[in-house]
């Protein structure tokens, strides 16, 4: 019995995740959550399996600042909070929109990221908000964008995905009249349509309100939250943070932006 007890606290010793920054560092490597199918942020590439996006190189950029091998581990919408709050990965990099409700939950970085909730669908389906009262709209489940809508427009109907393919799927089918997220999401959904139907969807010109996108961490981890920000603030000056932005949303990109409005800094995005 003595014998099989130690065994048991070594292999739970061995399992317990790194919460410190010191102890991250002392075993090379940090786990990162993020998502599979949110082109531009991230994204599998069918022929090398190799994850790509905004968001992957921002996480990789914090990891070789912090002096870890990043190892990412896919996650839905609605695990993100969880993970974390679970220890199954130590930050999440995951278009995750910092919000009132989810500072209850976890601890966030400093943003990397500005955008806009829009509305994805048929052409002059959504020309204003009132188009919204009574309509039925796909979201990503445990989405913020999703409680903005529950909060500002009740009379929408919302169905919610497991992710963006999903609501590809059912937006083509006539199954949900739009399409409700983030602007360069919706984009990139959009250009991913098959080239006979994408004239005839629209990003809608109106927005729903901004979002900012942070790095999720587990509550009172202080000293990683403070070198997160400090690898965020060190991307932007040494023009890493605004060159990766250019891949992504420049005017050679698959999902251009008007241009990089906002800038990263230890206290906040400005």
């Amino acid at each position: 019995m003595k014998a099989w007890l130690i065994a048991a606290a070594l292999l739970l010793a061995q399992n317990t995740p790194a919460t410190t920054l010191a102890e991250l560092q002392s075993k090379g490597e940090i786990r990162i959550g993020v998502k599979e199918n949110s082109p531009p942020f991230s994204q599998m590439d069918p022929k090398t399996r190799v994850l790509r996006g905004y968001d992957i190189e921002f996480a990789q950029g914090v990891a070789k600042r912090l002096k870890v091998k990043p190892v990412f581990i896919p996650i839905d919408s609605e695990e993100r909070l969880n993970t974390l709050k679970q220890n199954k990965v130590d930050l999440v990099v995951a278009d995750l929109t910092r919000t009132i409700e989810r500072d209850k939950e976890v601890d966030f970085s400093v943003g990397y990221f500005v955008t806009e909730d829009r509305i994805l669908a048929k052409k002059g389906r959504f020309r204003s908000e009132a188009a919204l009262n009574g309509a039925t709209l796909g979201v990503l489940a445990s989405s913020s964008t999703a409680k903005v809508l529950r909060k500002d427009f009740p009379a929408a109907r919302l169905v919610q995905f497991e992710d963006n393919p999903d609501i590809s799927k059912a937006l083509q089918g006539g199954m949900i009249d739009g399409a409700a997220g983030d602007g360069p999401v919706l984009a990139a959904l959009r250009n991913s349509l098959p080239a006979n139907l994408r004239s005839q969807f629209e990003v809608s010109e109106f927005s729903l309100g901004m979002n900012i996108f942070a790095i999720g961490l587990r509550k009172g981890e202080k000293d990683l939250q403070k070198a997160v920000n400090e690898a965020l603030a060190d991307m932007e000056k040494t023009g890493e943070a605004s060159a990766i932005f250019e891949r992504w949303f420049g005017l050679n990109s698959a999902t251009p932006l008007l241009g990089r409005t906002f800038s990263i800094s230890t206290r906040r995005v400005e």
